[in-house]
């Protein structure tokens, strides 16, 4: 028998944790302020047998507390909360940022913006309401039932029937109901979604190809089995809501109850009409949140299989300084049952820089983003000056290792705010001069997002000359440059080295790959062994 789910994933608890004293504090304020109401309506109903001044009071004093109860639980709860939101999106994008390259690359940008926002959102109900709501509803009931025991005898228990129905079908099956039809819901307004994209995006293609009636069948039959589910949903689900929603207006638990105290005593008729009220109001405010609470434990249960997903190891050495040698020992990496890269044994000199070739799909940028510890290899270590790349904590890999992506986008902003991100006190000057060297000649305060593709591959080469890291790795850094570009910036790069720096550049020019100090040709996944040679050596 499969155990019942968790309400929310136990990957979360931790943020959650910090919040629980002050939500347990909210929760028990809620259901004082409960229990003050149901002594303010019993005070009416005795006020009605014998009605004096110090009853009235009373009745007021209870209403007052019960409102004062009431907001400061609410304002707690909400405030307990909303730490727990940030604690938790500060968790989620944390995480985030510690996923291997590999994994990170599954996660569309609009994945991620519905983790770190959407989801998080989507636990308020649940963190910030369900825990009072579930408390009243449990303690309220009881105490107006012995209330009515008391005063009116169990005939009057005969006017909570139409709560009770209502109740049942509230939280019960609704929920279960709901649930089977929402998912499929769901999943056929995506095929909706999706087939209205094709076809309204691909109209020129479809036409080339004769694809346009597929496009267009896909979106017919999506629209009628949403169709179909909608009619059965209104039919099974919306049905016994009305059913339900009608059982719990004030009107029908107030009829019974006037028929069943009718022939009593004002005092009697007035505690089963306020009394029998008072019980039903707590189911219908959790029946109405009961949607919420499915949407935050979906929620729930998306974070937690994020934040079980392994991150990046994280040591605790610092990074190296001086001159630094990277080195390779019998590397090799896997995803998803397919080789990326083949096994690989090699080391690239400190100041020196090495090219870095092969056939596409031979795997040179995955060992770039494992050199730079982004990336946990299958088998096999790297060592940078000798401390192995998981042994660093994760500020000494971003001091040791600059990793220039091929076609990596700029941040919004100017191009001084792009530099910026990296070299924070670096002058206007110098900032100029790293762009010069990258050979992009441009004012700083030039927006990012109107550079061209081979300018946005400069400006991203140009942090190479303002970090203070001792090794760089680039991936394809003249791939959208013209040849005198390109050699323009392989002299700065081959200077970048001379000075000290470890520097590896992944190409596919062989002429700019002849000129380096080293060359390690990375063997297709196919054929497990890789050559290093240097520049004049036998290729």
């Amino acid at each position: 028998m499969t155990p019942p789910r968790s309400l929310i994933d136990p990957s979360v608890l931790p943020a959650l944790r910090p919040s629980l004293p002050a939500l347990l504090i909210a929760t028990s304020g809620a259901t004082l302020s409960g229990v003050s109401a149901l002594g303010a309506i019993w005070g009416v109903v005795r006020m009605i047998g014998d009605p004096t001044p110090a009853r009235a009071v009373g009745v007021c004093v209870a209403l007052l507390l019960s409102a004062l109860l009431a907001s400061g639980a609410s304002w707690l709860a909400h405030a307990a909360e909303a730490r727990f939101e940030a604690r938790l999106r500060r968790t989620v994008a944390a995480h985030v940022l510690r996923l291997p390259a590999t994994r990170l690359s599954d996660f569309t940008t609009d994945r991620l913006r519905r983790l770190v926002s959407e989801d998080v959102a989507a636990l308020h109900h649940m963190v910030a309401h369900l825990p009072a709501e579930l408390a009243v509803l449990i303690v309220i009931p009881a105490c107006a039932v012995a209330l009515l025991l008391t005063l009116a005898g169990p005939s009057a228990l005969v006017a909570l029937i139409p709560g009770v129905l209502a109740a049942v079908i509230s939280l019960l099956v609704l929920p279960r109901l709901s649930a089977a039809h929402g998912a499929e819901r769901g999943r056929v307004m995506s095929e909706i979604t999706t087939a209205v994209d094709d076809y309204a995006r691909g109209i020129r293609v479809f036409r080339s190809f004769g694809g346009g009636a597929g496009a267009l069948a896909q979106y017919s039959d999506a629209t009628q089995r949403f169709t179909t589910g909608m009619v059965a949903w209104v039919r099974r689900v919306a049905t016994p809501a009305a059913i339900a929603i009608a059982l719990l207006q004030a009107v029908a638990s107030m009829a019974i109850a006037y028929a069943v105290g009718a022939g009593r005593s004002p005092e009697v008729l007035a505690a089963t009409l306020l009394l029998s009220l008072a019980i039903v109001t707590p189911a219908l405010r959790l029946g109405h949140g009961l949607d919420y609470v499915a949407a935050g434990r979906a929620a729930a249960t998306r974070i937690g299989e994020l934040l079980a997903e392994p991150t990046l190891d994280d040591g605790a050495a610092e990074a190296p300084t001086g001159t630094v040698t990277v080195e390779v020992d019998a590397l090799s990496h896997s995803a998803d049952g397919r080789m990326l890269l083949a096994p690989l044994t090699t080391r690239f000199p400190a100041a020196s820089l090495t090219a870095v070739t092969g056939p596409s799909g031979a795997g040179k940028s995955t060992l770039l983003r494992i050199l730079a510890g982004l990336d946990i290899p299958t088998q096999g270590q790297v060592r940078i000056g000798g401390t192995p790349v998981t042994k660093l904590s994760e500020r000494g890999r971003a001091d040791a290792v600059l990793l220039i992506p091929q076609a990596v986008a700029p941040l919004p902003g100017s191009v001084r705010d792009n530099l910026s991100i990296l070299a924070p006190h670096a002058t206007d000057a110098s900032a100029r001069d790293a762009l010069a060297r990258a050979g992009l000649e441009i004012p700083l305060d030039t927006s990012a997002d109107i550079l061209s593709g081979g300018e946005r591959q400069r400006l991203a080469l140009a942090r190479a000359f303002l970090t203070t890291a001792r090794v760089i790795l680039a991936d394809e850094p003249t791939g959208a440059l013209d040849a005198r570009n390109a050699d323009r910036v392989w002299q700065e790069l081959s200077s970048l080295a001379r000075a000290g720096h470890t520097v590896v550049v992944v190409t596919h020019d062989a002429a700019l790959a002849a000129r380096a100090d080293q060359r390690v040709t990375i063997a297709p996944v196919d054929i497990p062994h890789a050559s290093p040679t240097h520049a004049g050596g036998t290729r």
